[in-house]
């Protein structure tokens, strides 16, 4: 692709001689208020990249319910699991040499960060307070054939990761990944011998990946629900244990059981109870949100020394660590497809609880097509 160069703002932006054109789904009106969302078509152009910013032809971006947050603005194009190839690189971004055109790679919930900041300067952009999502990316979010990224963002897929299953990890992988990382090690109370417990309460799109992880990080996996008929499903997962966590025989066995304990449900949950399951320096870590205030006392967290902690997504350091770890130990989410131009049907079916566990939107068929037929020659 031929291409010229010209200072903007002191910058060197690209300008593209043959401009991207992106076809995909944004934000439309709804029909009838018992409509939950409503997309119309949308047609873009990309004719310039920026010092740091990459273009890729997206292959399939999987559904996340943090992708709600765009559906009250109308022209807003949700997505945020994406995985695509690099089209186009901005000038920085050549000389940098570490995203090259042609490279299979993944897009997550962050588009950039300031780059500058402690938080950043520690490799935790993350949490910079500068950090911008996807819908605020230049043609926003993946559910549409391209998307404009920050070079820092994007993340080599291995080879042995499919497209469609690279995609749910790059948020809600990395979301589950690095909450073990950081949080897993009960590094004040170890019992010779014995191996660290992780608990995991909820079955879903988070939860059947954090089982998977916590298993193949060595963990004593216990699956937490309040349905006797995921026993099975769970087990599947990697959990050694699974408790029905409503009953009183739950509240004795897992009495101070958990050295790390995992929610990932979105409703309210009882604090108290599940800190009380907790070991000595144990903590509850929030993975799932729920919009409504928590309620818990602070006596089951000092009589202890228990801690509440949560994890944001994951860093570039860490979803980086997070794809290899997860080609190599074989992780890989349970996924439906659904065409882009089904997009509504599959929000819907997201949003009634009705996936298992992922969705994801296939926008470059042939390309998916292409990687089953590899790995079944393989």
């Amino acid at each position: 692709m031929s291409t010229t160069t010209t200072m903007v703002n002191n910058s060197k932006v690209k300008i593209l001689e043959t401009p991207f054109h992106v076809t995909g789904y944004a934000v439309g009106k709804k029909n009838d208020e018992n409509q939950f969302v409503a997309f119309e078509k949308v047609n873009r152009t990309v004719t310039q990249l920026e010092p740091h910013q990459v273009f890729l032809e997206v292959i399939c971006c999987s559904i996340c319910h943090t992708d709600w947050v765009t559906f009250g603005n109308e022209g807003a194009t949700p997505g945020h699991e994406i995985v695509g190839i690099v089209k186009a690189i901005g000038s920085e971004v050549e000389k940098e040499g570490k995203i090259k055109i042609g490279m299979r790679v993944g897009a997550g919930y962050q588009y950039s960060s300031c780059k500058h900041c402690e938080t950043c300067s520690n490799h935790f952009e993350n949490i910079c307070n500068q950090s911008k999502p996807f819908y605020l990316a230049p043609i926003q979010g993946g559910y549409q054939s391209g998307v404009v990224w920050d070079a820092h963002f994007v993340f080599p897929i291995p080879e042995k990761l499919p497209s469609i299953y690279a995609a749910p990890l790059l948020c809600a992988g990395a979301t589950v990944f690095s909450a073990l990382h950081y949080f897993g090690e009960n590094t004040n109370f170890k019992v010779k011998g014995k191996k660290l417990v992780c608990g995991v309460l909820g079955l879903g799109g988070l939860g059947h990946l954090a089982l998977q992880y916590a298993k193949k990080m060595g963990y004593h996996v216990v699956g937490l629900s309040t349905s006797k008929d995921k026993e099975e499903e769970v087990r599947s997962f990697g959990a050694d244990e699974f408790y029905l966590h409503n009953t009183k025989e739950a509240e004795v066995a897992l009495n101070e059981k958990f050295d790390i304990l995992l929610n990932t449900v979105s409703a309210n949950i009882d604090i108290d109870k599940f800190l009380r399951m907790l070991r000595p320096f144990g903590k509850l870590c929030m993975l799932g949100l729920s919009w409504e205030p928590y309620k818990f006392t602070i006596l089951p967290i000092v009589s202890n020394n228990r801690t509440i902690c949560g994890s944001a997504i994951g860093s570039p350091d860490d979803l980086n660590r997070m794809l290899e770890f997860s080609a190599e130990h074989g992780i890989k989410p349970t996924i439906e497809l659904s065409p882009l131009d089904d997009v509504e049907k599959a929000i819907v079916r997201v949003h009634e609880n009705k996936a298992r566990y992922r969705i994801v939107l296939v926008i470059n068929e042939e390309q998916v097509k292409a990687e089953e037929k590899k790995l079944q020659i393989q």
